[in-house]
């Protein structure tokens, strides 16, 4: 069962041994949505959007963009001068998996974006207060055969045709690839979170199910994430966007047949209001981390010894932050038994970009 809702009985302890560190901080940038994978040793790469910092905050630029950067020594320094970049013209997310030999797969997520009165000349006309004329092209599949050094244009296919990939993609013990996506289906003006499954190492893809089926007077699901416990055992966290339930609780579901069926989505007690991100550890127990977009403001992880029926009493902070714009994180174990996690937040000048957190789990 999930955890009994007690929010004002919100309680969390410092992380043990937390050391931060500032990977990317631009004046002239909102960097945002990091993704992290350890390639072969010591070698990591990071990607995250990169747009012009403006007035307000916009998830849409036509110079919106995915920055690449790596790291040769565990996250210890980042070679940002040689950083590679992709998505122009409206990459907002590029969420990584490695699959060993070189070859890098992501879930990018795709807009196209044109200038503020060029959304009727353009045919695009979806709007939102505050951001640019957009449309949303969907979850496109790009691969890189040398380790993310180069992503050529021919390495891509659409795969989740106006849909929004946000969570990184699993691949099963069964080799199959399975990337979640949220939005509205056909006419709907509601969220779900909907299942793409490819057999076939990535090159066709198919709609595999709908995880989460969004509401249009109650629940919208957000941000969908997806871990494997067990063979065909699948875990899915939601973000949830609720008009009659302002708590921005996390919602949960399971499959036990690789994804093609789902369990009623059930509450949980973990309040975020941001996007969930999973990973298993690697003493079987599954680690939760997101940012809280309610005071305490920051970023937190909580554990699970029961395959994410419960979340534990006690939070970890793992660092905090001055407000709500912060969050969508991305973990990884190191050999030596340390977490790295890395999300975005403001600094104290104000300027948004992409930090990292070395810390270690607790017994």
């Amino acid at each position: 069962m999930a955890n009994k809702i007690k929010d004002t009985d919100f309680t969390y302890k410092p992380a043990a041994k937390r050391r931060q560190s500032q990977i990317f901080f631009d004046p002239h940038s909102y960097s945002a949505f990091p993704h992290v994978i350890q390639l072969e040793g010591d070698e990591l790469l990071l990607a995250f959007r990169q747009a012009p910092k403006q007035g307000v905050v916009r998830h849409t630029h036509p110079r919106s963009l995915i920055t690449l950067i790596r790291s040769y020594d565990n996250g210890q320094s980042w070679d940002i001068e040689n950083a590679a970049q992709m998505g122009a013209g409206g990459g907002q997310e590029l969420g990584l998996i490695y699959f060993g030999k070189g070859k890098v797969g992501g879930a990018l997520a795709a807009h196209e974006v044109v200038p503020v009165g060029e959304g009727q000349r353009a045919g695009i006309a979806h709007m939102h207060e505050h951001e640019y004329p957009f449309d949303n092209v969907g979850g496109v599949w790009c691969w890189s055969d040398n380790y993310g050094l180069t992503w050529r244009v021919e390495h891509s296919t659409l795969f989740a045709d106006k849909m929004q990939s946000c969570a990184p993609p699993v691949q099963l013990s069964d080799g199959a690839l399975l990337v979640p996506t949220y939005g509205a289906v056909g006419r709907a003006t509601f969220s779900s979170a909907i299942l793409h499954r490819s057999a076939d190492g990535g090159r066709a893809w198919s709609k595999l199910a709908t995880i989460a089926q969004g509401r249009p007077k109650t629940r919208h699901y957000h941000e969908p994430v997806i871990l494997e416990l067990a063979p065909g055992h699948l875990l899915g966290l939601h973000r949830v966007a609720d008009p009659k339930d302002s708590r921005g609780l996390f919602w949960r579901n399971e499959s036990f047949d690789s994804g093609e069926t789902w369990t009623k989505p059930e509450v949980t007690a973990i309040r975020s209001g941001a996007c969930p991100r999973l990973l298993k550890l690697r003493d079987g127990r599954l680690l939760l981390t997101y940012g809280r977009r309610f005071e305490p403001f920051g970023l937190y992880a909580s554990l699970s010894e029961d395959n994410g029926q419960t979340w534990g009493e006690t939070s970890w902070l793992l660092r905090p932050a001055p407000n709500a714009n912060q969050g969508y994180s991305s973990s990884i174990e190191l050999d030596d038994g340390q977490i790295f996690t890395t999300c975005y937040a403001q600094n104290s000048r104000g300027i948004t970009g992409i930090t990292g957190t070395f810390w270690r789990l607790p017994d």
